[in-house]
């Protein structure tokens, strides 16, 4: 009898998912399953545990029938991937393991794999200097992409990672095909694509110094300039860092117009020649793909869906006409930069103001405003800029005796700003207010007065420690109706995401709950403590050392409190975990209602919880403060205390 060959099934997952059997696309089911499905795909080849799959269909809330409902989405989809399958046969694509199910990746073929087989072959051609075959590459690989990959599970914990790592790539790739460009002479294509990427992408330092060099090979010397300028002041002003040496070159040899920096066909020798040093040919540097691993790990970013999904919901209603301020808070090391990035990441087509308050340096008044004011101008030019605008931008300093004048000129900078936002939506980020000068915070109180009307979305952070800074500025923001958006601690499930992406294997629940209970979720010490982790290793998540860094938020947390709370704190590190207040007070030289009171303080701060069912006990929040606090203090210190508390 002449044996069958089993079906070759193709999926599309760089974009809304499709899956195509024998030559035929196939209908992949109703959401649920295709969220499987999509699932399945992102780790093609590997078992995905049966728990992974509950996680990523439903979450905190499985049905009572969840197993019977996997089962039957399992059995629908075997039989659309194998419709020709005999009865009691067993399957060959989606097939049993025992940890789970997964799809053979013997007779699957994915278009991630397509596209990591292109990004490589362009890198190798490109490093054997054939800029013509890399450039076909690129631009191969590039054309299978249709949207975020795998969209149906993009913001599960289970495949962010992975989306995050191939978002990267494909942004490289894009950088790559540019190189490429500039190399085979096609400048001015080259300058088209970059202006748009580096619109998108402007703290990618290589994609503007591909537009710098292309500009200038395009005879835009001053636009050239006035690309690497922008990038160095942005990156100055977001980052507090310098710009890469080679920008800094590049910049010097564009003044002196440097003949390296003139295009030449690609050699017949064994690299691609571009600018270098006077009387010198240097190689062009094209970062290399984050390949075979997972994206970096600062790159990694899971969890927070539904805060995802209620930020864009308050953009789109704001791109719409119906404005809106935005608070994201919490606790240091909880994310609340790292959402706004990722949130803003996902507003096409309306311009990102950001702005940060630095803490570690005194700034002028209006200082976060002149930076929202000086990028309005980049992306509305044709927006007329009032006086009182332009002497922000300048930095004339406010007259604080002069009420009207200030007044003037607030009223100036919010019609400014609506206006602007009728000729396109604008995203402002006010990152870290709570280190904002006072200037700034009695502007934004003015502009969520006005914000209403407009297609402004005004998004700002700040530190739960660091509300009282923003009471007056608060009272406001309540008159305006703002969304607010209190970030917690990442849940269990998402601790085992963040920790499978970061050590590049599964780890296990047990584990992910060790970790999480450590660390309170904070996504922050989850990251350092799991750098120094050893998964091997059982109960390594329960004693793994407290990692410098995470030591150091600590001590500064404790030294932002008075005295008299320090103290307690640190007696009660003594105590463990969790403590009853009176043992506390009594090894303490405080006064029991002394001691209530500074307890309330330290609540405010989110270092410890107030017990709810037992009265008078209290919890660190962290069980990393308390070992933290234990372990800087001295030894006869402790057995001193450690008496007094009756253990």
């Amino acid at each position: 009898m002449r044996r069958i060959a089993s079906p070759r099934v193709e999926f599309r997952a760089l974009g809304p998912l499709e899956a195509v059997v024998a030559g035929r696309p196939v209908d992949l089911g109703a959401p649920k399953q295709r969220r499987l499905a999509a699932l399945l795909v992102s780790r093609a080849g590997r078992p995905v545990p049966v728990d992974v799959m509950l996680e990523a269909l439903w979450a905190q809330s499985p049905p009572s029938s969840v197993m019977t409902s996997l089962q039957s989405y399992v059995a629908n989809l075997r039989r659309v991937l194998e419709p020709g399958r005999a009865p009691r046969t067993p399957p060959k694509v989606l097939r049993t393991s025992d940890r789970g199910y997964l799809l053979d990746g013997r007779v699957v073929e994915v278009d991630v794999h397509r596209f990591e087989r292109h990004a490589k072959a362009g890198w190798q051609a490109w490093n054997r200097g054939d800029p013509h075959e890399a450039l076909s590459e690129f631009e191969a690989g590039l054309a299978l992409w249709r949207g975020e990959a795998y969209t149906e599970v993009s913001h599960s914990v289970h495949v962010a990672a992975e989306v995050t790592r191939l978002k990267e790539l494909r942004l490289s790739v894009a950088e790559g095909r540019c190189a490429a460009l500039l190399a085979v002479g096609a400048h001015e294509v080259a300058v088209a694509e970059l202006e748009a990427f580096v619109q998108a992408h402007p703290l990618r330092e290589y994609g503007c110094e591909l537009l710098s060099l292309a500009l200038y090979r395009a005879g835009r010397q001053a636009d050239a300039l006035a690309v690497l300028r922008t990038n160095q002041r942005r990156l100055g002003e977001e980052l507090g860092i310098d710009p890469r040496p080679a920008l800094q070159h590049l910049e010097r040899e564009i003044l002196s117009h440097a003949p390296a920096l003139d295009w030449r066909p690609p050699p017949a020798g064994p690299a691609v020649r571009a600018p270098g040093g006077p009387g010198t040919a240097q190689r062009v540097r094209v970062p290399g793909p984050p390949w075979p691993g997972p994206a970096a790990d600062e790159e990694v970013f899971v969890g927070r869906e539904s805060a995802l999904r209620h930020l864009a919901a308050v953009s789109a209603a704001a791109a719409l006409g119906r404005g809106r301020v935005l608070t994201v808070s919490g606790e240091p090391g909880i994310g609340k930069t790292s959402l706004l990035r990722r949130f803003t990441g996902m507003t096409a087509g309306a311009p990102v103001l950001w702005s940060t308050c630095p803490g570690h340096v005194a700034t002028p008044p209006l200082w976060p405003w002149r930076q929202v004011l000086d990028r309005v101008g980049t992306h509305c030019p044709r927006h007329p800029v009032p006086g009182p605008v332009a002497e922000v931008l300048g930095g004339q300093p406010l007259d604080g005796a002069d009420a009207d004048a200030t007044l003037r000129q607030f009223e100036a900078i919010v019609h400014y700003l609506t206006g602007a936002s009728r000729t396109t939506p604008l995203v402002i980020v006010l990152d870290h207010l709570h280190q904002a000068d006072p200037d700034s915070l009695r502007l934004l109180a003015h502009l969520a007065e006005s914000v209403r009307a407009s297609r402004l979305l005004v998004a700002v952070s700040y530190r739960s420690d660091g509300a009282a800074a923003l009471t007056g500025t608060s009272a406001a923001l309540a008159r305006a109706e703002t969304t607010r958006v209190e970030l917690s601690g990442l849940n269990v499930a998402e601790t085992r995401a963040l920790a499978s992406a970061m050590l590049r294997r599964e780890v296990s629940g047990a584990t992910a709950e060790d970790l999480r209970d450590r660390t309170g979720g904070n996504p922050f010490y989850l990251r350092e403590l799991i750098k120094v982790f050893d998964d091997a290793c059982p109960g390594r998540g329960r004693t793994a050392p407290v990692p410098a860094p995470v030591r150091e938020v600590v001590l500064d947390r404790v030294a932002r409190l008075d005295p008299a709370a320090a103290e307690l704190l640190s007696i009660a590190s003594i105590a463990g975990r969790s403590f009853a207040i009176d043992a506390v007070v009594g090894a303490s030289s405080l006064g029991i209602d002394e001691a209530l009171k500074v307890v309330d303080t330290i609540v405010a701060a989110g270092l410890i919880g107030e017990d709810p069912q037992r009265l008078g006990w209290y919890s660190f929040t962290h069980a990393l403060t308390a070992e933290v606090l234990y372990r800087t203090m001295g030894r006869l210190r402790r057995v001193h205390l450690l008496r007094r508390l009756g253990g």
